[in-house]
């Protein structure tokens, strides 16, 4: 053990589980140089707020003993020197570490600090134990716990099995964990195995909880960067520490480009809507442009908001690009404007506006027209295949956009001569499209033409 490194043993009691919303009710700080304890700090806090009967009967502090306690603004100068260029040691220790950031920030401190957890030290040290927690580890070292749940009683355990733990590091995990510091970033359940397989290639990555259920999903230039910044800084919200806990292993796939990792990320969403992904949401479409038939037999097209719906003709973003959609329509089709409806929030009931039928063309004449913008909208449907390159040199990537959908994407042995679709696309690639995806293919197309293969005559898969 390094003699020049001294390490704050710490635990804390608090009235709830999550830092953002609950308050530290004591605090004890046991400074030790490796070898033995050489600063002892004690304090009950008053947290101004209830603290739950369940709290109360788990730790014995009631809001009697903390009338005169004081509120954590006022020992805050003191824990922030003790703490101060110290390593910070903890039993699952980014639940003591979240609180004492949240609460020396607030009191104008800003504290960071290398951390150690001894459940993961316990694990490495001293495994094979059905449980490390730290009541079940300490009776298995033959620790005693001389007041549970209380702050001065389980740092002094914690500060016994630290001492355990260094005595018999024979393979130095102390040392690489100190040197390196990863492992401690990670959530408690996640191992450092795991996350060492992760590659610094394209692709995405999938967090799942202890049953093995997907609880979210992300996609990354570099995946073992981007699975490591969840994991960095301090973030106290409720939502984060629920997100960050629940997270026991964790799987990846490699996608060769940005473009099939968003695609793979998008379609696994869909496909299980694991419960911390919310931003995909965002992006469905806003507007659409469809078409129905008023009870005098006239169809009309309309702008309005985005719905399911079978007369559906074209989805959009925003209302002003729908709106100039319709507006070219009219003009390239000299189509009267009487008979359509046009987007704005005074109008989003899009009644059947009666215009007197001696100023409109006849029923037939107008449907003949509609019947003509049909066609001509499903002439300029775009269908094209774009090549990429794959995961590997061996293979590329493709990307199949039929009659403006997404119809399939995957990877194929690597493409030299192909004459027809067939050539290359796997039905077992075929995705279910929506708006999102089909915008970042079409955005994706327009950036890199010389990878879009464009498809005159599309032959039926199905």
């Amino acid at each position: 053990m390094n003699k020049q490194k001294h390490f704050a043993i710490v635990d804390i009691e608090t009235t709830g589980n999550h830092a953002e919303r609950s308050r530290i009710t004591e605090v004890a700080i046991l400074i030790h140089n490796g070898k033995r304890i050489t600063e002892r700090y004690q304090s009950l806090v008053n947290p101004g707020c209830p603290i739950p009967l369940a709290i109360q009967t788990l730790t014995g502090i009631t809001p009697d003993m903390l009338e005169d306690a004081p509120a954590f603004d006022e020992i805050a100068e003191d824990v922030y020197h003790l703490l101060q260029g110290k390593v910070f040691v903890a039993h699952n220790v980014n639940f003591d570490y979240s609180f004492l950031v949240k609460e020396l920030k607030q009191a104008g401190y800003d504290w960071q600090a290398t951390k150690l957890c001894t459940v993961r030290l316990s694990r490495k040290i001293f495994p094979g134990h059905r449980s490390y927690s730290l009541g079940n580890i300490c009776k298995a070292r033959g620790i005693e716990i001389t007041a549970r749940h209380r702050a001065i009683g389980d740092a002094e355990a914690t500060v016994e099995l630290f001492s355990q733990l260094i005595a018999h590091d024979k393979n130095r995990y102390l040392q690489d964990s100190l040197h390196k510091n990863t492992e401690h970033r990670l959530p408690t359940h996640l191992s450092l195995e795991q996350f060492q397989q992760l590659p610094e290639t394209t692709g995405i990555y999938i967090f799942r909880n202890k049953k093995g259920k997907i609880i979210y999903v992300g996609k990354a230039v570099n995946i073992r960067k981007r699975v490591l910044s969840h994991f960095a800084g301090i973030n106290t919200s409720l939502r984060r520490q629920q997100f960050i806990n629940e997270i026991a292993t964790l799987d990846f796939e490699e996608s060769g480009t940005e473009l099939m990792a968003l695609l793979m990320e998008c379609q696994m969403i869909k496909k299980h809507w694991p419960i911390h992904n919310r931003a995909l949401k965002r992006y469905e479409p806003k507007f659409v442009l469809m078409h129905y038939e008023d009870i005098r037999g006239y169809c009309r097209l309309a702008i309005m908001k985005a719905i399911n719906h079978p007369n559906s003709i074209r989805y959009f973003e925003t209302a002003q690009e729908a709106n100039l959609f319709l507006r070219n329509i009219l003009e390239e089709f000299n189509f009267d404007s009487a008979l359509c409806t046009f987007y704005s929030p005074s109008t989003e009931t899009h009644a059947d506006r009666r215009t007197p039928a001696k100023t409109l063309p006849s029923v037939e004449e107008h449907n003949r027209i509609i019947n003509s913008i049909f066609q001509h909208l499903h002439h300029r449907k775009r269908s094209f295949l774009l090549i990429d390159q794959g995961r590997n040199e061996e293979e590329n990537s493709y990307v199949y956009f039929k009659e403006d959908k997404l119809y399939a994407f995957g990877f194929v042995a690597f493409v030299q001569q192909w004459s027809n679709v067939e050539d290359i696309v796997s039905y077992k690639d075929k995705c279910v499209s929506n708006f999102y995806m089909q915008q970042i293919v079409l955005q994706y197309a327009e950036r890199y033409p010389e990878k879009v293969n464009i498809l005159s005559q599309v032959p039926i898969l199905s």
